[in-house]
């Protein structure tokens, strides 16, 4: 501690305005924690000292002591305050945060909590070492830093979801093709469409696991009573894929015109193979154009070294 207070005292008035920042978020955070908790010190307080009769041994009472229903209550807080601020930019979350595979109804209070803490945890830590390392630099300067890390920690969670979203796209177009082939097997073999999907979604348990789970998203639909047709929307809703939107106008399509359903899966998968092959062919022909750039930079410059300097040992050695 005298360390600490020699470390202040030793750097003067620069540090008095960031360590009354720091006093005054932690004196906020510790009075909102006991309204966040809903009074969890006041009654287990009163439990023990038994004041109570009784309310605290129900399952309320549990509930509010639980530390997990701390955080959804937390949660709930941070989701109505920014639906009712900004419900728009809640519902493309609310998608988002389906895409990547986060079904809870609840993830969007959770998304934002936990980029609060990312944004209080990367000011913390920017703070920390601003006062660490910081002596010799101005005022300006370690507020700006404090700023961008901040920023940083605010962006950095949504920057990991849409990583997460990219990832779970990639797995669901390259699966597709695959399920429509096991369609067209189960559809030769006479099952029905429900079936069929059910079936699949069992089979790619292992290879494709989040496409499964939309798929039996897709069979607990269809056995609740709901339409194939808008479950399949539901399902293009959550892979956001223009080929199951396809899919569920191809069906329709099928079931209005009485054509063959097999036939039409089949033609469907192929070019659905094919316009994998062209993506991966549209890859493989963009990559001398994007390695010419560490080629240019990192092996051309050795290269040139190499051819030049025996040329200048040559010419110095002449002289």
């Amino acid at each position: 501690m005298a360390d600490f207070v020699t470390l202040f005292a030793s750097g003067g008035t620069s540090y008095l305005m960031p360590a009354a920042l720091l006093l005054l978020v932690l004196g906020g955070a510790a009075l909102a924690w006991p309204a966040l908790t809903g009074g969890e010190a006041r009654a287990d307080m009163k439990r023990r000292l038994k004041v109570e009769s009784g309310p605290a041994n129900t399952p309320a009472a549990a509930a509010r002591r639980n530390p997990d229903a701390v955080r959804a209550r937390a949660a709930r807080t941070a989701q109505d305050f920014y639906a009712k601020s900004d419900p728009e930019n809640v519902a493309r979350l609310r998608m988002k945060l389906i895409r990547a595979g986060y079904l809870d109804p609840g993830a969007v209070g959770m998304f934002f909590l936990i980029r609060f803490v990312s944004l209080g945890a990367c000011a913390a830590a920017a703070f920390i070492v601003v006062i660490i390392f910081g002596g010799d630099s101005s005022a300006m300067s370690r507020w700006m830093f404090v700023g961008l890390l901040g920023s940083a920690g605010y962006f950095l969670p949504g920057l990991a979801l849409s990583r997460l979203v990219s990832g779970r796209m990639r797995e669901y177009r390259n699966g597709f093709p695959d399920f429509m082939d096991l369609m067209i097997v189960c559809s030769d073999a006479g099952m029905s469409m429900e079936a069929s999907i059910e079936r699949v979604s069992r089979e790619l348990q292992l290879t494709y696991p989040a496409l499964a789970q939309n798929l039996q998203l897709v069979s607990i639909e269809l056995r609740a009573g709901r339409s194939l047709d808008d479950s399949l929307k539901s399902l293009a809703d959550r892979l956001s894929l223009e080929e199951v939107r396809s899919f569920a106008t191809l069906l329709q399509q099928s079931r209005e015109l009485g054509t063959s359903l097999s036939g039409a899966l089949r033609v469907f998968s192929d070019e659905m193979r094919h316009k994998r092959m062209s993506m991966a062919e549209e890859k493989a022909h963009a990559l001398p154009a994007k390695m010419s750039v560490p080629v240019t930079v990192c092996i051309l410059p050795v290269v040139m070294m190499v051819a030049i300097i025996p040329v200048i040992v040559k010419m110095t050695g002449a002289e």
